[in-house]
């Protein structure tokens, strides 16, 4: 590992630590804050299991696409991955849909299967941007093996891209940010209402 490569690395990594939490925190502020009024238990419903079927089977093509079935200890070893950290991240999912008081089965599907990992790629990819885009301008080569391209970058394409990330990431923040309003939208109250116990 050259110099650049260090810095880069190092850079991305500290990037990460300050703004991964802030992402998540814009975006899921309003199921965050949901949760933090009602405070109600956890329950899982029959449809989350649903929507974890779904989790696990978009798990399953990304490691048949990625790696393959022929190279099969490293397609084992994401898969296993893979599922594990789909079905915590279902089990906290779960939990903090419950304590937010969301019980209407699609919209806790949304947040299970679009929202949250919508939210960790956006995590991950707005620290990644300045570094991803340096290196498609400045090594187009290592980059083309990396995203695994059949095709070889044409020059610009590192600005570009960061031009096109000011502007998606972005927008692509706000919008999630209102469908995480739009999940609790009426939580509060749905909560609010007592059940009737049956004699």
């Amino acid at each position: 590992m050259n110099a650049r490569d260090r810095v880069l690395g190092i850079g991305s990594f500290l990037l990460t630590l300050l703004l991964a939490p802030l992402v998540a925190w814009l975006i899921l502020g309003p199921v965050n804050r949901a949760g933090g009024k009602l405070q109600a238990p956890t329950r899982f419903h029959l449809i989350d299991f649903v929507w974890l079927l779904v989790e696990l089977q978009v798990g399953l093509g990304f490691c048949l696409q990625y790696v393959g079935v022929q190279y099969q200890r490293s397609f084992v070893m994401l898969l296993a991955f893979m599922s594990f950290a789909l079905l915590t991240m279902w089990a906290g999912a779960v939990s903090f849909l419950s304590r937010a008081g969301v019980r209407n089965g699609v919209k806790r599907g949304v947040f299970i299967v679009v929202l949250l990992p919508a939210t960790l790629l956006v995590m991950v990819i707005i620290p990644l941007c300045p570094a991803a885009c340096y290196l498609l301008e400045s090594d187009p080569r290592m980059m083309e093996l990396v995203l695994r391209l059949n095709f070889n970058i044409p020059r610009g394409t590192g600005v570009a891209a960061g031009v096109v990330a000011m502007i998606v990431l972005p927008a692509l923040g706000l919008f999630l940010n209102r469908l995480s309003a739009w999940i609790v939208r009426g939580a509060s109250e749905v909560s609010g209402v007592r059940q009737p116990v049956a004699a």
